[in-house]
């Protein structure tokens, strides 16, 4: 389907400022012409619908440039420092904030340690850190038009409020809100994780044309986010895919231990790699995941040993998603996915056993920067819808005939 377009009243005008805008946001820089002909519009009607977007503050009309011959072009230019977004990871024990511009270019990134004595406290901090990073931006509160936040939890999407954390009781409720809304007068979105760096990971990663799409944060906790017929599938309670929670094939083991996991996470997540690691290499004191991945890349067996004990074991989860979903790719982030190729030959290898099909199983391109991806693409969304199109110009726009 073409762009639409249209000419003669206001409202049509401003149809036509929106495509124009499209068009400009995906070359950065255009010509009147050039725009002219890509819109279908004729150049009268793209130099008005420029001056409502440069009375708007979005686009940048330089003066034509001197050629030898002939009319000489002007370039138009989309101004997408015109306003900011911010990238927000909460995570248990730092948050990660990023600034990005309106073409989703990312700029000051800043990770600090969290405070989370209190829901109080830990909102205090958030509002520390974002106003830090503002800051040594060089940016105004004012200049932020959203802010996206991924919260290691279930997220009630309507409100805003985590409604489940174990790793993170101090965030349930309001306080990610609270903590952001204190720093910037922006619309503030909180969303489980791994459903935003299942976006990232569509958005930047590797391409992926796949209607059917499961991608697996796996490392301490285990969640995913399933794209359905080509879109992220939430679930009645907007949890789908918190796959730590599975109880199919996990023995009830280390309950007491480690209360703060669901059982799937007990059997396969990073703890029980590295209890698993740390028995292999005969060290009391345990290994650390760096010494993990170091110890497999020069293919020493007790490395080699548990990361295959475990694969062996999460390919039962994979299994599971194979037989309720049957998707097409299985994308695999997190910490885990560090291992790369390490990771996927064993649990390629235990799914041989697998009397269905298996799907394709790939490393996330992204690693941990799919969530802050994410959670940016999910504020230029956000932009898009409601500054960017013929509505929204509409309602910026100058008054007028």
């Amino acid at each position: 389907m073409g762009r639409v377009v249209a000419v003669g009243t206001k409202f049509m005008l401003e149809v036509n400022a929106a495509a124009i805008l499209t068009q400009l946001r995906a070359t950065s820089q255009a010509s009147v012409s050039s725009l002219a002909s890509q819109t279908g519009l004729s150049r009268q009607a793209v130099s008005r619908s420029l001056a409502v977007l440069e009375s708007m503050g979005l686009v940048e009309i330089s003066a034509p440039q001197r050629v030898a011959a002939g009319r000489p072009p002007q370039l138009v230019r989309f101004r997408a420092e015109a306003g900011r977004l911010l990238g927000v990871d909460v995570q248990p024990r730092t948050v990660r904030i990023v600034v990005a511009d309106l073409a989703g270019d990312l700029g000051t990134d800043s990770t600090v340690p969290l405070r989370r004595s209190s829901a109080g406290a830990l909102a205090d901090s958030l509002r520390a850190a974002v106003v830090d990073v503002l800051g040594r931006a060089g940016i105004r509160p004012a200049d932020v038009w959203h802010v996206s936040v991924a919260a290691p939890g279930i997220v009630d999407p309507a409100t805003g409020h985590v409604v489940l954390s174990p790793s993170m009781p101090e965030i349930v409720g309001d306080a990610i809100l609270r903590g952001v809304r204190a720093a910037v007068d922006a619309p503030v979105y909180v969303d489980n994780d791994v459903k935003l760096a299942t976006n990232g990971e569509r958005w930047r990663g590797t391409p992926h044309a796949e209607d059917a799409l499961v991608f697996i944060d796996w490392g301490e906790r285990i969640g995913a986010g399933i794209v359905l017929r080509g879109e992220l599938y939430r679930g009645a309670s907007n949890d789908a895919g918190d796959l730590g929670y599975l109880d199919l094939v996990a023995p009830r083991a280390r309950v007491d231990s480690d209360p703060d996991l669901g059982p799937f996470e007990r059997w396969v997540g990073t703890r029980e790699l590295l209890r698993i690691a740390g028995n292999a290499a005969g060290r009391a004191g345990g290994v650390t995941l760096p010494d993990l991945v170091a110890a497999a890349r020069r293919d020493e067996d007790w490395a080699l040993v548990a990361i295959a004990t475990v694969s062996s074991r999460f390919a039962k989860g994979i299994a599971a998603i194979r037989a309720l979903l049957d998707p097409q790719v299985v994308v695999i982030g997190g910490e885990l996915a560090e291992l790369g190729p390490l990771l996927l030959a064993p649990l390629v290898d235990a799914l041989r056993a697998e009397q269905l099909t298996q799907p394709r199983l790939e490393i996330s391109a992204l690693g941990a920067d799919a969530i802050i991806h994410g959670a940016v693409r999910h504020s230029l969304s956000w932009v898009e819808r409601e500054r960017f199109d013929a509505p929204a110009i509409h309602r910026a726009s100058p008054p007028g005939p």
